[in-house]
């Protein structure tokens, strides 16, 4: 592997002796759209110098979408989560970001060098290669949403029994919990099946299952969700992180939409760290990392977007509805199946 460093230079400094591998540092932005890459090259730019390539786009009259550096990119931000939700927006070409509070703290050279194999790999990311092998943890497929709060409560035992901080805990449960019900709500919903609500029974085929896997040790947390649907769109993504990154911005609740995306905002906003990997019309998974216990200073953050476009989807999905009643009160199901 291979970096190439263009940002201030105690920042540069900083980064390259936590990078695993060779780095080259560049210090203007002909050098550094000219510099040599291949195919296990990754590029590390920051606020200063994305804001060098801005003007250059501007003084050559070009737009700014452009001039994106050849082979992937990860920011590094000094600002706050909505500072840096608002590059992908001004950057399109953007899909890594890595607050510089989180190079400070002990996950950072593991975290940067899952983000670099990932990159430099090639193909669709498997995320649960991020876990290593120091962490423990548990591993269940959920076909029924109405298993969520008793696999939650298990979750939280667990990590309960492992020392992990209660004020940890409780926000490991939230992001978990947002992700499976977007799993079993919004990603169906989008698949074609657009009656289904977040708050109905919803069961899956045993061969496609959600995936909730979850664990720890002693510095990091995680929780990690994957559902057979692959609806999420980078353009959905964006535009939700957008808005509710404005904090002036009223947005209304939808239950069929998850409320405006607010439970997502939150899972980027709780977490340390989230990797989200859609496989269009196949798969989405997601991956969200806490730090164990409180963080002195600002804290920290980092986000990655892996998406691969497909044609049609590979499997076709059909309602099976049903209404029970007992003891007067109806209960209304739905059984979602393969075409």
């Amino acid at each position: 592997m291979r970096s190439i460093l263009w940002m201030s230079e105690p920042m540069s400094r900083s980064l390259r002796e936590q990078l695993p591998s060779v780095s080259t540092i560049v210090g203007s932005a002909q050098e550094f759209l000219e510099a040599r890459r291949d195919l296990k090259t990754v590029s590390f730019v920051d606020d200063s110098t994305l804001s060098e390539l801005a003007k250059l786009a501007v003084e050559m009259g070009v737009p700014l979408e452009q001039m994106a550096p050849p082979g992937p990119v990860v920011a590094i931000c000094n600002d706050p989560l909505p500072g840096a939700i608002g590059w992908l927006t001004s950057y399109p070409w953007l899909s890594h970001v890595v607050s510089a509070a989180l190079l400070r703290q002990p996950m950072a050279v593991e975290h940067l060098r899952n983000v670099m194999q990932t990159l430099t790999k090639g193909g669709q990311p498997r995320l649960l290669d991020w876990l290593g092998p120091t962490m423990v943890g548990r591993r269940i497929k959920l076909t029924q949403a109405s298993k969520r709060v008793e696999r939650l409560a298990r979750m939280s035992e667990f990590f309960d029994a492992k020392g992990i901080h209660s004020r940890t805990v409780q926000q490991l449960r939230e992001v978990a919990e947002e992700l499976l019900t977007n799993a079993f709500g919004n990603g169906p919903a989008v698949a074609g099946t657009p009656k289904v609500s977040r708050t109905d029974e919803v069961t899956l085929p045993n061969e496609s299952p959600c995936d909730l896997g979850y664990g720890c040790r002693e510095d990091l947390a995680v929780v990690r969700v994957r559902d057979p649907f692959g609806t999420l769109s980078r353009t959905r993504l964006i535009d939700v992180l957008t808005r509710c990154a404005r904090t002036d911005t009223q947005l209304p609740t939808d239950e069929l939409v998850g409320g405006a995306g607010l439970g997502l905002w939150r899972v980027f906003s709780a977490a340390s760290f989230v990797a989200v990997s859609v496989n269009n019309n196949r798969n989405t998974e997601v991956l969200a990392g806490i730090a164990n216990g409180a963080v002195a200073g600002p804290r920290p953050f980092a986000f990655h977007l892996f998406f691969k476009e497909h044609g049609r989807p590979v499997r076709r999905w059909k309602l099976l509805d049903a209404d029970t009643t007992q003891n007067g009160v109806v209960d209304h199901s739905i059984a979602i199946v393969n075409k």
